[in-house]
């Protein structure tokens, strides 16, 4: 008996241990924080994800996003006085001078690596009439993303003074931003650099090489590598008295899945960068790649219209198959496939031609996409040809009325040459 009531409370303590283990919370001090897959938007793990707080310069993510679709890499761009002047108290800058001239590339590069403020100003003055039109076209960008809880007052994240209580967005809006600009190559390609090197210009005559604000990114091979990921891939740092430490960071694994964290609100600079890798590495410890559709499978059947022989086609998944990124050990009950047909297909259908997709969904959320196609070709039934329509077709043929036309030319030379010969033969017998 006792050894029975041993083996009953050893049982309930182990299951007891893997339930919290599996439901047990990231230990991350942070006001808010938010891990999603960058290709679907798919959130992994959250806290706080909707709190309005101050983004810092990772505001700098939607002035470069701007920046990038509105100007030219090449363009020369200067540098006014009040560019200068609106800094900030400890505001991150790279020494820039009233008058100087450079490339859109260059300001960009200390824009996003060593989060300089003067060249946010620049940017925004350079590509807009004014300061206000450039501000509200970064709130508009950032309600077309869905990050419709975000307000910018600036280009490049200060929030000192009254005016700047009203710079605020929340970790989940600063996730849509940032998935939104990892899809430009350009940016990609910045927030990756660790060093920046600009040219010299009208106002410096030497080179000016910096270093970038990410320790992630700088020290990803060192203090910070992972073995769940093979390369931090980016993106932005902030910090104010008001936001704290912010970081928005990237990294992708060595199956090509890429996992955006949003970490906001550390009072300790070092560990925001700490708590990163932490929701980095919780990402990619809990999640991976599986299967969801077979390639070829078979997904339904639909009816042809004016179909010859068979009218039923079978619909399959697009060769390619869909793999999508979902929690380990998940199983069908974890997604749900929602089937997008054509509606009244109609012959003539070619195998492999796209009659719809598949969508694979999660909590509401679309984390893939396959097309459906045609299995097989079906020929259209041609209706038979009624017979006052093949008199209609005979006799609208060219040829046939070519035939026709020279058969009646004949037969009427024939006749009139008849015609003659008989009149002749006549005036001949009479004059006998």
């Amino acid at each position: 008996m006792k050894r029975l009531l041993l083996l009953l409370i050893m049982t309930i303590i182990l299951f007891s241990n893997i339930v919290t283990l599996k439901a047990q919370p990231l230990d991350i001090n942070a006001q808010a924080y938010i891990l999603i897959d960058s290709k679907t938007g798919q959130v992994l793990a959250e806290h706080n994800p909707d709190l309005r707080t101050y983004p810092a310069s990772t505001t700098k993510i939607m002035t470069a996003i701007l920046a990038l679709e509105l100007g030219d890499l090449n363009q020369i761009m200067t540098v006014s006085q009040s560019a200068i002047d609106d800094i900030g108290p400890g505001g991150m800058h790279i020494g820039l001078l009233p008058g100087e001239q450079l490339e859109l590339r260059y300001l960009l590069d200390a824009l996003l690596v060593r989060s300089a403020n003067e060249t946010a100003y620049v940017i925004a003055e350079n590509l807009c009439s004014s300061r206000e039109e450039f501000y509200r076209l970064m709130n508009e960008k950032a309600r077309e993303l869905g990050a419709t809880n975000t307000n910018f007052v600036n280009p490049c994240g200060i929030d000192n003074g009254e005016k700047g209580k009203n710079h605020l967005t929340t970790a989940r809006d600063l996730a849509k931003i940032a998935q939104y600009a990892m899809t430009i190559p350009e940016f990609r390609e910045i927030v990756q650099k660790t060093i920046i090197k600009i040219p010299p210009t009208n106002k410096h005559a030497e080179e000016v090489i910096v270093g970038t604000t990410n320790k992630l990114l700088l020290y990803s091979n060192s203090k910070y590598k992972s073995e769940h990921y093979t390369k931090i891939t980016g993106i932005k740092t902030g910090y104010t008295d008001r936001a704290l430490n912010n970081l928005v960071s990237s990294a992708v694994n060595d199956e090509g899945t890429e996992l955006i964290a949003v970490v906001l609100g550390v009072e300790n600079y070092d560990m925001v960068f700490e708590y990163s890798k932490m929701l980095l590495e919780y990402g990619f410890k809990n999640y991976s790649v599986q299967p969801v559709i077979a390639p070829n499978s078979y997904i339904t059947s639909v009816p042809v219209l004016k179909a010859a022989g068979n009218h039923n086609l079978d619909i399959l998944a697009s060769p390619e198959g869909l793999k999508c990124l979902l929690p380990n050990n998940s199983t069908k009950n974890d997604y749900e496939i929602e089937q997008h047909i054509l509606e009244n297909i109609e012959a003539p259908v070619k195998k492999g031609d796209v009659l719809g997709y598949i969508e694979v969904k999660k909590d509401g959320v679309t984390i893939g996409k396959i097309d459906a196609v045609a299995s097989r070709d079906v020929e259209k039934l041609e209706p038979p040809v009624e017979p006052q329509n093949i008199i209609i077709k005979t006799a609208n043929d060219p040829i046939l009325k070519k035939v026709t036309t020279g058969a009646l030319i004949f037969l009427l030379m024939f006749l009139m040459l008849r015609f003659t010969l008989r009149r002749i033969s006549r005036s001949l017998h009479s004059k006998r």
